[in-house]
């Protein structure tokens, strides 16, 4: 197995986009062996896992060590993997079942990893801060918002919203990588979706409204 990188400030912003057919080699190579195809799905998935990581714990540091954590983890257990197809996009291309399996390896890892921490801190309920370096949906890009205040807002919504918008608009995963990942079913994860959207619109709405206020006083008060 390829040493893993100590810097991860070079990631892309979004996966590069791996057929699931070049996938499928890869994964098929890596479990006989193959370190050059475990380096290649090391690449091809490190951005999407660590922007997840980033997204869950909101720590550079922890956020670069459970990615490592996690891809070992996938190695180790590789030779268990099965490919079960997952059928095709609305664009005709095949779904990866390796893709769902890792971040769903990811999300219980992150949850393990929230009640380490929380038996180490011995009190208080398990912190769950959101930030990342990716803006969600288009559409809320049409709000003048940072990317911070964009995950602040994301922070308030349900669990099982925001488990659904990190894994679709954070990591790139499809409606059916995501319900893979999340043990649901793809209708559950497009009702999810679209809630935590329009609770999101209204959360942004509501910070530009403040932001534009008190400037808008000072205008008319001079």
């Amino acid at each position: 197995m390829p040493d893993l990188p100590g810097s991860f400030s070079r990631y892309p912003s979004k996966q590069a986009g791996m057929q699931a057919g070049v996938e499928r080699a890869l994964v098929e190579r890596a479990q006989h062996g193959d370190q050059q195809a475990v380096g290649d799905l090391y690449d091809a998935h490190v951005g999407p896992l660590y922007r997840f990581c980033l997204a869950r714990v909101g720590n550079e540091t922890d956020a670069e060590d459970l990615t490592e954590e996690i891809f070992l983890k996938v190695m180790r257990g590789i030779r268990g993997f099965e490919w079960r197809p997952m059928g095709q996009t609305e664009d005709g291309d095949e779904r990866s079942p390796f893709r769902a399996w890792l971040f769903r390896i990811a999300r219980n890892h992150v949850v393990s990893h929230y009640r380490r921490a929380s038996v180490r801190r011995s009190a208080g309920e398990v912190p769950e801060t959101i930030e990342d370096d990716r803006r969600g949906p288009a559409e809320l890009a049409e709000l003048r918002l940072t990317v911070d205040e964009v995950f602040a807002a994301v922070e308030r919504l349900p669990q099982a919203q925001r488990e659904v918008i990190l894994l679709r608009f954070g990591s790139g995963l499809s409606v059916a990588e995501t319900a893979e990942a999340l043990d649901k079913q793809q209708t559950n994860v497009k009702v999810l979706q679209h809630k935590g959207i329009k609770r999101l619109k209204e959360f942004l709405a509501e910070i530009n409204a403040a932001q534009v206020a008190p400037s808008t006083g000072e205008r008319g008060a001079r």
